[in-house]
């Protein structure tokens, strides 16, 4: 399955929109900046979940980073990362 950062596919190919797909990774301790490991992990769950909707391909992908705090004054801070997208589809020729 192809990801592109833009709007549209490196290759130029044209496609059809299926919707907005949104996946998350695990929470973890937020000691420092998101890894590569934790945005490729949120783009393999993104891949996942465009492909239970039959897409080719995921554009306009982007992470956000979620950050939560335990109740108490001494609680732990977790962070996770969500990667959203826009599902696509290859234009079929006629």
């Amino acid at each position: 399955m192809k990801v592109s950062f833009t709007s549209a596919l490196d290759d130029g190919r044209a496609t059809t929109a299926i919707g907005r797909v949104k996946a998350t990774t695990r929470w973890r301790a937020a000691d420092g900046q998101g890894s590569e490991g934790e945005r490729q992990a949120a783009i393999d769950a993104l891949k996942r979940e465009a492909e239970e909707y039959g897409a080719d391909a995921v554009v306009d992908v982007r992470f956000e980073m979620d950050d939560v705090r335990g109740h108490d004054i001494d609680g732990v801070a977790l962070r996770r990362v969500t990667a959203s997208g826009l599902a696509v589809r290859f234009a079929r020729a006629a």
